[in-house]
């Protein structure tokens, strides 16, 4: 799945999650999209102000790196944020914690994660994160053991009703770029994998 558009007639280096062409009737509508080019921003844009990163709701501009390298990267950079950061702006983080919650929290929590099709887990060193349904549930396993929990019984439960258990480090080196835009917030993996595979 493509999470925006950039419009660019010169290599542009981005996340996989970017849709890259060559003329605005190539974009995925409905995506934030950025044009790479004073002179093709100027033939299809004529009034806009070429002070303003901004063309039309959800359409910026900015100039080539043959044209100002400072400003195309500093712009480019800001747009593949912006975007990250607009698309986990509406999920909702829980850290789940054993001895502040009270068991009634504890077990709402519970539910709402039995209770949630295509769940997506992520098992990086002591963290556990659960993503379904616009929630991504956090759980700190050296916590959990503090408080004698059983964390195999813990992580095999998980793995039994997850769609999708991703424990393999390598999973951080395939969102490298996806984490630098979101302040390297692994936490947000489980997210971005249902985002590129449509889960």
């Amino acid at each position: 799945m493509k999470v925006g558009n950039i419009v660019s007639s010169s290599k542009t280096i981005a996340p996989d999650d970017f849709n890259i062409v060559k003329k605005c009737d190539e974009i995925i509508i409905g995506l934030p999209t950025m044009i790479i080019g004073y002179d093709y921003v100027s033939k299809n844009y004529p009034d806009f102000d070429i002070t303003d990163i901004y063309l039309e709701p959800n359409m910026y501009w900015t100039f080539k790196r043959t044209e100002k390298r400072d400003k195309y990267e500093e712009d480019l950079a800001w747009f593949i944020n912006k975007v990250y950061r607009d698309l986990t702006k509406d999920i909702t983080y829980i850290f789940v914690d054993p001895i502040h919650h009270r068991n009634k929290t504890l077990f709402k929590i519970i539910r709402k994660i039995y209770a949630t099709p295509q769940i997506i887990s992520f098992l990086y060193k002591e963290m556990l994160y659960v993503y379904g349904d616009k929630f991504i549930f956090g759980f700190d396993l050296s916590l959990l053991k503090y408080v004698d929990a059983d964390i195999s019984r813990i992580i095999g439960k998980i793995r039994e009703i997850s769609s999708v258990f991703l424990d393999n480090e390598d999973i951080l080196l395939e969102y490298d770029k996806n984490l630098d835009a979101l302040d390297r917030q692994i936490k947000y993996i489980p997210y971005l994998y249902s985002l590129r595979n449509q889960k």
